[in-house]
């Protein structure tokens, strides 16, 4: 059957960028962070055009977006909601799984497009490690709804070995678009 049309605007922010490749060193990882991120994102932000959604990019390509810039484009755009992508990492080898972080103060709202966005992991068998609050600086510095999803972690070896497979990521960006399209049908 066909998709139903989703109205709304979002904000799709790869994190990293530029002279800023993210997580490093980058564990087991042959892509840097920017790129699976950019490569999820901008997956993430064509399924929402074809869905009615007016999406916001805050960068399309290989540059330096600053954090406050980041924050910027949300409240210009008056987004209904903000979501930064990223690929984590950690000291424990052990860790993995996709993580959605919402601000330490999140709305309701928030917190709201989170679970749909879990929801929609843990439905296509993603592995997940829930809802986290941080004070991750492009969650705080704007009054949009908004959430950051760590994709998974590069320093473990099937995470990073999945998000090195553009299939995955295609998949990952499927998944993670019918979340925010859930989210803003409800």
């Amino acid at each position: 059957p066909p998709r139903q049309l989703v109205r709304g605007v979002v904000v799709i922010d790869p994190g990293h960028g530029g002279n800023d490749p993210g997580t490093w060193p980058r564990g087991i990882s042959a892509l840097p962070e920017e790129a699976i991120n950019l490569d999820i994102g901008v997956q993430v932000a064509h399924h929402l055009t074809q869905r009615g959604v007016r999406v916001v990019m805050t960068r399309g390509s290989d540059t330096y977006v600053s954090l406050d810039r980041r924050a910027d484009i949300a409240d210009r755009a008056l987004a209904n909601l903000f979501v930064s992508i990223h690929a984590d990492s950690a000291h424990r080898k052990s860790a993995s799984g996709l993580t959605v972080h919402i601000h330490t103060r999140a709305t309701t709202t928030s917190q709201k497009a989170a679970r749909c966005i879990l929801e929609s992991c843990r439905r296509a068998g993603i592995e997940t490690r829930g809802m986290l609050t941080n004070n991750f600086h492009v969650l705080r510095e704007h009054e949009r709804p908004a959430v950051l999803i760590e994709c998974g972690f590069l320093t473990n070896r099937e995470d990073a070995i999945r998000l090195n497979s553009s299939s995955y990521r295609a998949t990952l960006a499927t998944v993670i678009a019918e979340g925010i399209a859930n989210f803003l049908s409800q």
